[in-house]
């Protein structure tokens, strides 16, 4: 691999190479607008000029690459300062400077750029500027608005909608100073990826409809975590205050959803507000429900656990949203009680298709982790009740204790018929953290920790094996699944007691074939595939 010096640090990277992402291998950071790592080479913002030794004039890195050893960069030369100041300059001539009030304003590269390379100083008189009447808040479609008065024609977004969501309703209008990017007549920006425009749009002339003036974005704390909308496994980081989720924005994974997230995932975390909360245990006796001690709630589902005068079975039922932790536990305590009736149900969804590097991934579950909770033991044994027997059918009426493991499994916990068939248990518990129709109708209700508000893993289409964490922590009275389903598989196998999600992970793997040979320790950031149902997993499409 040829050698390049930049700025007297040497580095080693594969030829073709620009320079900018060879900066970056050693912590140098060339300022660009124009490109990004995933969208073709235009150099027309010529923020990322450098000095190369032997060439007569300032390059562009973005478009130079280091092709043979012994290339020499410098980027703090007086002559790239100076062009850096010019640019900065020229961009800021007709930009409205409206930072106080920009939706962009802390995570805006012209606000950044204009610190680090711009000057105090405007020699451009105000009045002159040009304008775009009437062009502040034009909705392009159902996610994003256009300011046009901020764009500084970067063409991330035109070549966005070209060569990665591949529908190409962003284009280039108008000539010259009077230019200006728009969408197609009867093309609204509403293709599946829309919103990542807002992502990659280094200014504020971009801004998602969702979260335009929600949160200041300085206020936000940010945590890495999964999706949960589909079982793509898209990484993203949760920005919240104070345990209120603002939004998600993807992290880079170029094994997954590299650069980008479907504009359904950015949604899900809605159901969180528009959903209500379980907050304290329940206990509901002669129609009347009172709060009761996580002490009393768990006695008493272990008494009904423990009765020896069982006209019917004991079943569980589990969802595609448990941690492959959590599903390890619940089919555990089943074996405990020796039922082979536990399952789980996981609605179907629309198909959710994410780009990478290597095509695309396509989700159908409308959960994230059918695969790692069927692996990690939650499917019938021998003579066992499935799901579709306890939602469609009479099943649930035979049992005599029926465990819902999630009170927002999918629909069917919101459907009135539905629930009335898995309240035909002679005893129902449900575990959750939303307050659904089902929870209500419950005898005892188990509050538990969202997917922020634990950590755990799933396993996606693929059979990529991921790790999330907590963001934040839950309400005082709710605690996380993996400690309830913990305590209650320890009331029938103590040495079982205290187990930290990483010796749970390790029973896992213990005992779970899928899982043989991982470590919770080791789970790369990238994840880590389990080889023995990556064969049988889809491949992606290009």
């Amino acid at each position: 691999m040829p050698t390049v010096t930049i700025d007297d640090r040497i580095v080693e990277v594969p030829a073709g190479t620009n320079l900018i992402e060879a900066g970056q291998r050693v912590g140098i950071q060339i300022p660009h607008y124009c490109w990004h790592p995933r969208l073709s080479v235009v150099g027309q913002c010529r923020m990322c000029m450098v000095e190369i030794e032997g060439m007569p004039k300032l390059q562009t890195a973005c478009s130079t690459q280091v092709v043979k050893d012994g290339m020499v960069v410098r980027t703090k030369t007086p002559a790239v300062l100076e062009a850096q100041r010019a640019i900065m300059e020229f961009l800021l001539i007709n930009h409205p400077l409206d930072c106080p009030i920009c939706d962009q304003a802390g995570e805006c590269a012209l606000q950044d750029y204009g610190f680090k390379h711009g000057q105090a100083f405007s020699r451009f008189r105000y009045e002159e500027k040009r304008t775009y009447p009437e062009k502040e808040r034009v909705p392009l479609g159902p996610h994003v608005l256009l300011n046009m008065n901020r764009c500084i024609h970067c063409t991330r977004c035109v070549r966005f909608t070209q060569e990665i969501s591949g529908t190409g309703e962003i284009g280039f209008f108008q000539r010259g100073a009077r230019k200006e990017i728009g969408v197609f007549p009867g093309r609204p920006l509403d293709n599946p990826l829309s919103a990542n425009v807002v992502d990659i749009c280094p200014v504020g002339a971009l801004t998602s409809t969702r979260f335009r003036f929600a949160e200041r974005v300085w206020y936000l704390d940010k945590k890495p975590s999964l999706c949960t909308g589909c079982d793509v496994g898209c990484n993203v980081t949760i920005e919240h205050r104070r345990g209120r989720i603002r939004r998600y924005k993807p992290r880079l994974n170029p094994e997954v959803n590299d650069h980008w997230l479907c504009d359904f995932g950015r949604t899900t975390a809605e159901r969180y507000d528009e959903l209500p909360r379980l907050l304290a245990p329940r206990i509901r006796k002669d129609g009347t429900e009172r709060a009761v001690s996580w002490r009393e709630a768990l006695d008493t589902t272990t008494q009904r656990l423990r009765a020896r005068s069982h006209e019917g079975p004991l079943a569980f039922l589990g969802s595609g949203f448990l941690s492959s932790e959590e599903a390890f536990l619940l089919a555990a305590l089943a074996d405990a009680v020796d039922s082979p009736h536990r399952a789980i149900w996981v609605d179907s969804g629309p198909a959710r298709r994410i780009p990478n590097p290597r095509g695309w991934i396509e989700g159908r579950d409308a959960a994230p982790n059918r695969r790692g909770a069927e692996l990690a033991g939650l499917v019938p044994g021998k003579g066992g009740i499935d799901a579709s027997e306890l939602l469609v059918g009479d099943a649930a009426a035979r049992c005599s204790f029926l465990f819902v493991a999630d009170s927002d499994f999918g629909r069917a916990a919101h459907d009135p018929k539905v629930v009335e068939r898995l309240r035909g248990a002679q005893f129902l518990v449900v575990m959750g953290w939303a307050d659904t129709p089902l929870a209500r109708v419950a005898d005892i209700a188990l509050p538990v920790a969202t997917h922020a508000e634990r950590e755990g893993t799933f396993v996606n289409v693929e059979g990529r094996l991921q790790r999330f964490s907590p963001a934040f922590p839950p309400p005082s009275q709710v605690r996380e699944a993996l400690s309830v389903l913990g305590e209650l598989l320890a009331r029938f196998r103590p040495e079982l007691a205290g187990r930290s999600i990483a010796e749970v992970f390790a029973d896992m793997a213990a005992q779970r074939p899928a899982f043989a040979g991982r470590r919770w320790e080791a789970i790369p950031a990238t994840g880590t595939v389990l080889e023995s149902i990556a064969r049988v997993a889809p491949a992606a499409e290009g």
